[in-house]
């Protein structure tokens, strides 16, 4: 009886004394399970991979696990291209897609998942599942492949591009016909249309927005060939001399796909469809409009309620799809509200030119202002209104010089309105040091391609002091008003701050351009020079930054890239670059040699060595303490006792 009631007390003990020895054993955190790293496994389909006949209404495929069916209506082609959207849905761990029309009869189907199969746990995708049956009794196994990227960055389509195969070889087919197959391209811009047909074909890279499966002119982007397409595959057999002790010897081979890949380059096509896009009147002496298109020297405005001659000055934009019109005439400006007629020249449907009238109204109101009034009180008289006598109306330059300019900087100061006359010997310039102000020889030129620009170069002094001065109503506008007086101190950059970045170019057959860009996404150009020879080319007063290099085939010689044209069959120029960002140091002279023979593959895979070298370093830091972490845990784990309760090894 004394042992039964002491029982409870010596369970509880024991109980007590596991608990400490497991927690003295077992310091650190219990450890999960591996991380399913596994992509769902394909068990079955129905029908079989390469059936013929196939007359159902739908098709499955069975896995090892459960799915997420997401991402398979976004990223799903099925070729030829289906006019109704197929039923995506899953039962238990079957895929199911279920047709909502007829199949053509005798045709090969491909269906291409991309990465769209993935589990339902940890999203683990199966990558490139392509299936494919025929509902007749042949199977199509020809294939188109290749890749198509952007022409002026060579960067692929993000979103992916459309591939549209047209055994219609007229040239409208892209605009109005569905094509006979389609594919997309994946996030390198590699595609592959596979179960073609015996046939010549046209290939087409759209970027369908609307997903009609169509060219959109103007609104989409495009990437055609030059040549047909006619696609084969022809077999090679190898003999297996390995065999011996057989009657007859295997026969191996391999089926080898023709043409070769293409490599495509899809743009923004320019076509030409010209509307006004916006119109703003600002003050009453400045309207603006904006159009689609350049409007040349075809623009013309008209005033309708009122007669005058000799009323306004246009500035045209850079590319002249935007104009800016001064109203000279302060008996036309007064008039809060002026209907114009606006004339420049479109284009009818069949490609002609005629004048197109548009009738706008452009109303200006002044802003409300509250006139300030000041009084004085002069002992016990009434309070008296004084005004002040209106100062002479001045306008100030605008200008961005920098406090450090640049060796090879430039000085810019523009006027805010079209000048009349400018005394540009009331501007000089001196060095801060020089205490007799002598003036230093300048030559002030006109920007000709922003107006009311004008800029000052000279062959600066390294780490010098420098003042600019322009005298007051050193300019005159075309109102009458005359420019404030302005100054500005700066100071140049020492010598060895820059670098420098020499190339020496080889097989050059037509006018180029090389660019130096910025190390970003959006590879702003910051220098360019033509050239159209075998020779070096030179790049002085760089920053010690990071840089791109990139060139242009010019072959119009026009100094720019030209996107080429669909409507007249000019494929887009070809532009290159250094595979690597290049890192400039302070006092520092880069040179490299570039071979300009064109490169077939349009490649583009630009290495930031001192990037990757960084990455290097973290991936062994994060490997190294990872170690440690494990090294330190392992002498807690609950085997290794050793001698203490604690759980720590002599070594």
């Amino acid at each position: 009886m004394k042992l039964k009631g002491k029982l409870p007390f010596f369970i509880i003990a024991m109980l007590a004394w596991v608990v400490i020895i497991s927690s003295c054993a077992n310091m650190g955190m219990p450890a999960g399970g591996p991380r399913d790293s596994v992509p769902p496994v394909l068990l079955e389909t129905s029908p079989e991979y390469r059936a013929l006949n196939f007359d159902k209404d739908n098709i499955r495929f069975t896995f090892n696990e459960y799915l997420q069916t997401d991402k398979i209506s976004e990223q799903l082609v099925i070729s030829p291209p289906l006019e109704k959207r197929p039923l995506i849905k899953t039962k238990s761990k079957t895929l199911i897609i279920e047709f909502n029309e007829d199949l053509k009869d005798s045709v090969t189907y491909s269906i291409d998942f991309k990465n769209s199969i993935v589990d339902n746990n940890e999203q683990n995708p199966l990558k490139n599942l392509r299936f494919s049956f025929s509902t007749g009794p042949e199977y199509d196994s020809l294939r188109v492949a290749g890749r198509v990227i952007n022409a002026f960055n060579l960067e692929p389509n993000e979103d992916g591009s459309l591939l549209v195969l047209h055994s219609n070889l007229h040239d409208s087919a892209v605009f109005r016909v569905r094509p006979d197959y389609i594919a997309k391209t994946d996030e390198e811009g590699l595609f592959m249309i596979d179960n073609i047909a015996e046939g010549t074909y046209n290939l087409f890279a759209i970027n369908d927005m609307n997903n009609d499966l169509m060219y959109n002119e103007g609104a989409e982007e495009i990437a055609f060939l030059d040549t047909l397409v006619i696609p084969e595959a022809h077999f090679h057999a190898e003999a297996d001399t390995m065999v011996s002790g057989v009657d007859s010897m295997l026969v191996l081979g391999h089926t080898h796909f023709s043409p070769e890949p293409f490599y495509m380059r899809f743009v923004m096509e320019d076509i030409f469809e010209q509307y006004v896009e916006s119109t703003v009147r600002q003050s009453r002496n400045k309207c603006f409009f904006e159009f689609n298109e350049s409007i040349a020297d075809t623009f013309s405005v008209n005033l309708i309620d009122h007669d005058a001659s000799d009323w306004q000055l246009f500035e045209y934009g850079q590319n002249k799809d935007s104009i800016l019109m001064w109203i000279t005439d302060t008996m036309v400006s007064r008039y809060d509200s002026l209907y114009m007629e606006l004339c420049y020249t479109q284009l009818d449907s069949a490609g002609m030119p005629y004048v197109q009238n548009d009738t706008i109204l452009m109303h200006y109101a002044d802003p409300k202002v509250e006139e300030e009034k000041k009084s004085r009180r002069r002992g016990k008289e009434e309070e008296e209104e004084e005004e002040k006598p209106e100062p002479i109306p001045q306008f100030t330059w605008q200008t961005d010089i920098p406090s450090t300019m640049e060796l090879n900087g430039l000085i810019r100061f523009v006027s805010p309105e079209p000048v009349q006359s400018f005394n540009t010997s009331m501007l000089k310039m001196y060095l801060t040091a020089d205490t007799l102000k002598n003036a230093l020889p300048i030559n002030v030129q006109e920007d000709s391609t922003k107006y009311r620009s004008y800029s000052i170069s000279y062959d600066w002094e390294p780490q010098t002091e420098y003042s600019f001065v322009i005298d007051s109503a050193a300019c005159v506008n075309i109102f009458g008003i005359s420019s404030k007086a302005f100054s500005k101190g700066f100071k140049t950059r020492e010598e060895d701050y820059y670098g420098s970045l020499e190339f020496d170019f080889s097989n050059v057959t037509m006018p180029m351009v090389v660019q130096v860009l910025k190390n970003n996404d959006e590879e702003e150009v910051l220098r360019q020079k033509s050239f159209t020879e075998d020779g070096t080319v030179l790049f002085e007063y760089l920053a010690p930054e990071k840089y791109k290099v990139k060139v242009i085939y010019d072959a119009n010689g026009n100094g720019k890239w030209d996107a080429g044209s669909f409507q007249d069959k000019v494929q887009p120029e070809r532009v290159a670059y250094v595979q690597e960002v290049i890192k400039l140091r302070s006092n520092w002279s880069e040179s490299h040699s570039w071979d300009l023979t064109p490169d077939p593959l349009f490649s583009k895979n630009i290495r930031d060595k001192e990037e990757e070298e960084r990455k290097r370093e973290e991936a062994l830091e994060k490997q190294r303490k990872e170690e440690e972490e494990q090294r330190n845990n392992s002498m807690f784990r609950p085997g290794d006792t050793g001698s203490g309760a604690g759980g720590f090894q002599r070594r």
